[in-house]
């Protein structure tokens, strides 16, 4: 399916499996592909796109909990997206994302923007081309976090997880860091003067009952 003259996509989806990739394209496609007694219903109102999946109804209707879907879509790299996954998996490369967050999933995200990245018994692997302004959190699982270029604050925080948050020199940052119950570590970077480069962005690591790791390669 293609769609024209869309500037934003948003997904609410459960069990699903999706992944969204940018393209040199103008139009926004989508596929989907569906295991069991469940349904994807894709609707463009004005400028947005909106993918949801849905169970399918039985007698009275009563719901048929059960199946789930593949879904890809493919955006205009000037398109924004925001998607939410229980119970799933969100895949995506060189796209922009105003949020990400998934229950009992995983996001994998690969040379992408992002403003907002959540989880909750689940895990996030992200490599961001520039990110900032970001807020990335994690509950009872982990994080992973690489950034090459920052272009605003930059805040991470967990409870009973870990993270990892990898920065490059291109990173102007100043870290900044608290902890309950916890252990923040900065690797590369001197504890006493935790700044890279300009120290232009502020970028908070915080922690209870967790780890963070904060690298500098």
């Amino acid at each position: 399916m293609i769609f024209e003259n869309v500037k934003k996509v948003e997904l609410n989806t459960f069990g699903a499996q999706v992944k969204i990739e940018g393209w040199e394209n103008d139009y926004v496609e989508v596929n989907y592909v569906l295991h069991g007694e469940v349904n994807v219903s894709v609707e463009q109102r004005g400028s947005r796109l909106i993918i949801k999946e849905e169970w399918k109804k039985k007698f009275f209707n009563l719901l048929r909990k059960g199946g789930w879907a593949e879904i890809e879509v493919k955006v205009p790299k000037s398109v924004v997206v925001k998607a939410r996954n229980v119970n799933g998996e969100i895949t995506a490369r060189d796209v922009r994302l105003t949020e990400a967050t998934t229950v009992n999933g995983t996001i994998e995200l690969e040379e992408c923007e992002a403003e907002l990245l959540k989880s909750v018994n689940g895990e996030i692997n992200a490599h961001l081309a520039t990110a900032g302004p970001l807020k990335a959190s994690i509950v009872n699982g982990t994080l992973g976090l690489t950034i090459e270029e920052l272009e605003d604050d930059v805040e991470v925080s967990t409870v009973n997880g870990d993270i990892v948050l990898r920065l490059t020199d291109f990173c102007d940052a100043r870290i900044v860091s608290s902890r309950v119950n916890g252990e923040v570590k900065l690797v590369g970077i001197d504890p006493n003067d935790p700044v890279i480069g300009a120290g232009t962005y502020r970028v908070k690591a915080s922690t209870v009952n967790g780890g963070v790791r904060v690298e500098l390669i």
